[in-house]
């Protein structure tokens, strides 16, 4: 129910694509913690990096509400011209090839 929800809130263009890549809200989720994970790997050689990274609570704010923040300027970057279809559809192709990976 609420992922219908979650879906209902974005822009129409973003929805169909979500459903044409079979995605979900926690595809998304999955998509973006490998992002964080990759930067906090970068990161590794530097635990003093890391440790502010936590400490500041950026990490925290980076977690909270993730694919909703995502999405959301996603949305916001169409709707400003920013973004075009074809960006969406390589973040929704990464988080595909990354959804078949983790199966």
């Amino acid at each position: 129910m609420q992922e219908n929800r979650w879906i209902n809130n974005l822009n129409k263009l973003i929805a169909n694509l979500l459903k044409e890549y079979s995605l979900d809200i926690d595809d998304i989720r999955w998509l973006i913690s490998t992002r964080i994970t990759k930067q906090l790997l970068n990161n590794k050689e530097k635990p003093i990096e890391i440790t502010k990274l936590i400490w500041s609570g950026k990490l925290e704010a980076d977690l909270y509400n993730m694919e909703e923040n995502f999405m959301e300027n996603i949305n916001l970057d169409l709707e400003r011209g920013l973004i075009d279809e074809s960006w969406i559809r390589e973040q929704l192709a990464e988080a595909s090839e990354l959804k078949c990976r983790r199966m």
